[in-house]
């Protein structure tokens, strides 16, 4: 309860900013732009960050994607690269050749975490 308590006074006074990092999978709420003293881990998903009179900075929800239906996991070319051990060049051959799934919103190539990991079991099976 202490912690909602003050929140709701940075809230009012800061502009509430949030982020997601697709890779970590998390999912950052900034209430403020106040140095950060100490990180409380409130659950095994979520941590509260604190500055030095114990007003709430901040909260980190992790493992988005696990109760969040809808957040994928989405990699550029090079992060598919690098999580499948392979060369820029090999991914952008399997996408031309299309044996592999992704996705082009404009120009740049995306590819869902989730749709890898079973190109990658269909390998297996191959």
């Amino acid at each position: 309860m202490e912690i909602a308590e003050n929140c709701e006074g940075f809230v009012a006074s800061t502009k509430m900013k949030i982020s997601f990092d697709r890779r970590a999978d998390a999912s950052y709420i900034k209430l403020s732009n106040r140095k950060i003293s100490k990180t409380i881990p409130v659950s095994d998903y979520c941590n509260v960050d604190v500055d030095s009179e114990g007003g709430v900075v901040g909260i980190e929800l992790l493992f988005i994607s696990h109760y969040m239906d809808d957040f994928k996991l989405w990699l550029d070319l090079a992060d598919v690269a690098e999580y499948l051990n392979k060369s820029p060049i090999t991914i952008r051959r399997w996408v031309q050749e299309k044996k592999i799934p992704y996705h082009k919103p404009g120009k740049e190539y995306l590819f869902i975490k989730e749709d890898l990991d079973e190109f990658i079991r269909r390998q297996k099976r191959a």
